[in-house]
């Protein structure tokens, strides 16, 4: 099974999770790590990979790891570390939202890890909709 780490500045990867769990029930194999205003960069590096170990060791044989934003402190910091990990066992995704978590759980038993890593980035960027332009094209 695929493990879902996510990892955000502040709280918001516990909100995200809590959200889930509004909508599925509390989920195995789901974490999160957050960056506190006042936290290192060594201590986020320590953090991910004790939430990281702590999922291999409840049974992910893959770690999806989910970041806030490219290019920020938990970018960077997890792609430091998965930089020397099996491709094959973990992937790192950027822009997470909730749409990609739901994604990310509901289909982790359905698809092989490398299928599933694209259906994750699928389901954030179709969720990413201007609402008004697709009213103004209803109206016309």
């Amino acid at each position: 099974m695929t493990g879902a780490l996510l990892v955000t500045h502040g709280e918001l990867g516990e909100q995200l999770i809590a959200s889930v769990g509004m909508i599925m029930g509390r989920l195995p194999l789901l974490k999160a790590v957050a960056l506190p205003p006042d936290g290192t960069l060594d201590d986020l590096a320590r953090a991910i990979m004790g939430a990281w170990h702590a999922l291999e060791a409840e049974g992910a044989e893959h770690v999806l790891i989910l970041v806030d934003m490219f290019g920020g402190s938990c970018s960077n910091v997890a792609g430091r570390l998965i930089r020397d990990q099996d491709p094959n066992r973990v992937a790192l995704i950027t822009g997470v939202n909730l749409p990609m978590v739901l994604e990310a759980v509901i289909d982790r038993d359905l698809y092989a890890f490398e299928n599933l890593v694209p259906k994750v980035v699928e389901a954030g960027r179709k969720s990413i909709v201007d609402v008004r332009a697709v009213l103004l094209e209803k109206i016309r």
